[in-house]
């Protein structure tokens, strides 16, 4: 009889015991959902950065080897094309690096192909290219929406913003005299 009882009595308690994992469990799941869902958003914004980096890098490579670029008018045209070839929705840098590119997350007036004019370590004239990227990549975890939006300085746009800079030295040929139209040190000629 002792036996029976005791029997039973570890039945009812490995019974007791499932129900309060399974309260435990639902209680802790939302967290854990969360936690889950967060990282994958990271991800996403980690991915889309790494992207508008590289897609910075070639628009700056194209506008370094798009030769010659030394008058403002030059500048003006191959900036010009440089900006189209980072921007197209279709065919662009900024589509072929950016997973999931939406054409409207494109900040346009902090997207820009910059040309200056400064003096190397020999003393010589020459011309470099910055070119900006600014991208919204959407937040699509409501929660996250609410906490990171607003830490770009812009919590109207619905997602985080990514930046991306990369300078590089045009490779003209030696500038000689003071052309025409000559790219000045100050302010930049930009392209938008």
């Amino acid at each position: 009889m002792r036996d029976v009882v005791a029997r039973v009595g570890r039945t009812r308690s490995r019974h007791l015991a499932r129900g309060q994992a399974l309260a435990e469990f639902a209680l802790i799941l939302p967290i854990l959902a969360l936690l889950l869902l967060s990282i994958i958003q990271f991800a996403f914004i980690f991915a889309a950065q790494l992207g508008v980096t590289n897609a910075v890098r070639e628009a700056a490579r194209l506008a370094a080897i798009t030769t010659p670029t030394v008058t403002t008018t030059e500048a003006g045209s191959n900036g010009s094309g440089v900006h189209g070839a980072l921007t197209n929705s279709t065919t662009g840098f900024l589509k072929k690096n950016v997973f999931a590119y939406d054409p409207a997350g494109l900040v346009s007036s902090l997207t820009t192909v910059c040309y200056r004019q400064t003096t190397d370590t020999a003393g010589k004239r020459i011309i470099l290219v910055r070119v900006d990227a600014a991208y919204v990549h959407r937040l699509f975890i409501p929660l996250l929406d609410g906490l990171l939006n607003g830490l770009d300085g812009d919590a109207t746009d619905g997602g985080l913003r990514v930046r991306a800079s990369e300078e590089m030295r045009v490779e003209n040929d030696e500038i000689v005299g003071s052309p025409p139209g000559l790219i000045p040190v100050s302010p930049e000629t930009c392209s938008s």
